[in-house]
């Protein structure tokens, strides 16, 4: 048991020094049967989901680059990864409550159309934002599919019709 206590204090010390050199830095993995239990106190959340992605090699510092990218999207300069998952939560609570009036509307669909189509179309453009906001607008448009696109055109054509014809 001391044995396990020494190897907990030596990997919290590592983490804490690998903290300190820089964020590109990854912490070394435990020791082998070492316990991980107790280091929730020693690195936090940021210093778990800052070492799933590691700066590339040349990048210029206080860079940040966002996982599941290699690079930083160009239209989100200025937002941290912190900003951009927060305002994607946001995104998707607002998807959720849209989608969730809308089915609320569905018993009367006959009556409420203009309604449902326009709570339906506003909440696939939040969860949309949701996706841009955590993978980069310019990654989500750069290479977008027949099939996007007429969704695409289809969810400006309804929020048109609801919106600006009223019909």
């Amino acid at each position: 048991m001391a044995d396990l206590g020494r190897q907990l204090h030596e990997y919290l010390a590592q983490s804490k020094a690998a903290a300190a050199t820089g964020p590109s830095a990854v912490p070394a993995p435990p020791a082998a049967g070492g316990s991980q239990e107790g280091a929730g106190d020693g690195g936090g959340l940021r210093a778990w989901l800052g070492a799933l992605n590691p700066l590339p090699a040349g990048s210029p510092p206080g860079a940040t680059v966002w996982p599941w990218t290699g690079e930083e999207d160009p239209w989100l300069l200025g937002l941290s990864r912190w900003q951009r998952l927060a305002g994607s939560g946001l995104c998707v609570l607002l998807a959720a409550l849209c989608f969730g009036l809308a089915g609320l509307c569905v018993p009367l669909l006959l009556l409420r159309a203009r309604k449902f189509a326009l709570l339906w179309s506003l909440g696939s453009l939040c969860a949309l934002g949701a996706a841009a906001l955590l993978r980069g607008p310019a990654r989500l448009l750069r290479e977008p599919g027949r099939g996007a696109l007429l969704y695409l055109g289809a969810l400006f054509g309804t929020l048109y019709a609801a919106l600006a014809l009223h019909s």
